[in-house]
């Protein structure tokens, strides 16, 4: 009995379907349900939603956006423009698409009256001003992001925790960490101490207490988390890395040059294995290496 049920298994995962018979199966059920319900059914808007979200998995951004700008066409046609259906496929194109055309559309879904999709779509927002330099924009698209999901999930849930991690880089560093100090009680409420979750709240705190120059407060909250990762994802994820990166200013700070110089080499170490050696966050960590072992030689003159 135990043979044939390895057997089974063994069958099942070494079966894995061709991506392309995949696409061809969504791109057939779309074309049957053009014809039979025809340009504004659901049932159609749903096939071309489905190709959409296989096209997105599939890194095809270019056939997912045609794919996805019918859903949203049919949408219209059947449920309004303000339907959240409609809104929900609105936000599944903003997100296939590229960030100067993405912002309009996230900025239609943020409207929406469900209140977890518009949180979505504002943190979505202020992620695109983040990352283009415009703090003050990031923030005000974070905190609108912020109370939407407390509308949605309460004020103690874990997506609130995130969006609380979202805004803390985007606000003056004392803010940020009260943000950061509130998301780590709810984290540890809701996912436990020990959960990798928990410990990313808790590194990102030790990153502003860095900055907040409490440099003994950050090495106990990233030594702490340091730990969790280890233990939950292992000595060598990227998670490590960061925390390691994080140590070694708050070492260097305290003066404490030996402990410092093992937290950037590691942090360098694993990001080579993690990424490569010509991987952005590499050369970011190498280039902290460095300067820590030019003033190192500075000071030893």
């Amino acid at each position: 009995m135990l043979r044939h049920v390895l057997a089974a298994i063994v069958a099942a995962f070494a079966y894995q379907p061709d991506p392309a018979m995949l696409r061809r199966l969504y791109e057939d059920a779309l074309a049957r349900r053009e014809i039979e319900f025809g340009m504004q059914d659901e049932r159609t808007a749903q096939a071309a939603r489905d190709l959409g979200m296989f096209l997105a998995r599939q890194g095809d951004t270019r056939a997912a956006q045609s794919a996805l700008v019918e859903a949203v066409t049919i949408d219209e046609a059947a449920a309004g423009p303000k339907a959240t259906v409609t809104l929900e496929d609105v936000a599944g194109l903003a997100a296939v698409s590229a960030p100067a055309v993405a912002e309009g559309f996230w900025l239609r879904a943020a409207e929406a009256d469900d209140a977890k999709l518009a949180a979505r779509a504002l943190g979505a927002l202020g992620d695109l001003h983040n990352a283009g330099g415009d703090r003050t924009g990031a923030a005000g698209f974070y905190r609108r992001a912020l109370a939407k999901e407390e509308a949605a999930s309460g004020r103690d849930s874990e997506a609130v925790a995130q969006r609380l991690n979202a805004l803390s880089h985007a606000v003056e560093i004392k803010e940020g960490i009260a943000m950061l100090e509130r998301a780590l009680a709810i984290d540890r409420r809701a996912l436990g101490a020990r959960h990798p979750q928990t410990a990313s709240t808790e590194a990102n705190l030790a990153g502003l207490l860095v900055n907040a120059k409490r440099h003994d407060d950050a090495i106990r909250m990233a030594t702490d988390a340091m730990s969790v990762f280890e233990e939950t994802l292992g000595p060598d994820h990227p998670r490590c890395a960061v925390t390691a990166s994080i140590l070694a200013y708050a070492l260097e700070a305290k003066g404490e040059k030996t402990k410092a110089e093992r937290m950037y080499r590691r942090a360098v170490a694993i990001d080579e294995q993690a990424y490569g050696a010509g991987h952005p966050q590499t050369a970011e960590d190498r280039r902290a290496l460095e300067e820590f072992l030019k003033g190192k030689k500075a000071a030893g003159k």
